[in-house]
C-alpha cells in the first residue's frame, strides 16, 4: 500500500504543470492549507534540517493542462491553463481524490473552494 501511494503521489505531482512562481503564489494565497473546506490540512512544516521545509501540498489544475486530463476545457488558452487562475492548492490526499473523481469534484466546486480559501484566493 505504501509503495502504491508513493507512486501515486509522485505521478500526481509530476503531471501538474505550473511554474514555481504559480506554485508559490497558489500555496501562499491558501495560507499553506488545503483549499478543500472539509480538509484544510496544513501542507508545510519543519524538518530536522532547519534550512529546509516539508511540503505535502500540490498545485493542482482546476481544468486539466492536457486534453486527456480531468475537467479539460478546450476554451482555455495554453497560457490560461498554466496560469494561477487555473491552479488550486490541495494536500496530496485531496488532490488525488479531485483528479480521480471528476463527477464528484466538478470545475465549479473547485473554483468555489479556491474563492473561499482566502481574500486573495481568486
Amino acid at each position: 500500500m505504501t509503495v502504491e501511494w508513493g507512486y501515486a503521489v509522485r505521478d500526481l505531482a509530476a503531471s501538474l504543470d505550473f511554474d514555481d512562481e504559480v506554485k508559490r503564489a497558489t500555496a501562499a494565497r491558501a495560507a499553506d492549507r488545503c483549499s478543500n473546506p472539509h480538509c484544510r490540512a496544513l501542507t508545510s512544516g519543519p524538518t530536522n534540517d532547519r534550512r529546509k521545509s516539508l511540503t505535502v501540498g500540490v498545485t493542482a489544475p482546476i481544468s486539466a493542462v492536457l486534453p486527456a486530463g480531468p475537467r479539460y476545457d478546450a476554451a482555455l488558452s495554453e497560457a490560461e491553463r498554466h496560469d494561477q487562475g487555473n491552479a488550486i492548492w490541495l494536500c496530496y490526499t485531496c488532490a488525488r481524490k479531485v483528479n480521480s473523481d471528476v463527477a464528484r469534484y466538478p470545475t465549479e466546486l473547485l473554483r468555489s473552494w479556491k474563492k473561499a480559501g482566502g481574500p486573495d484566493a481568486s
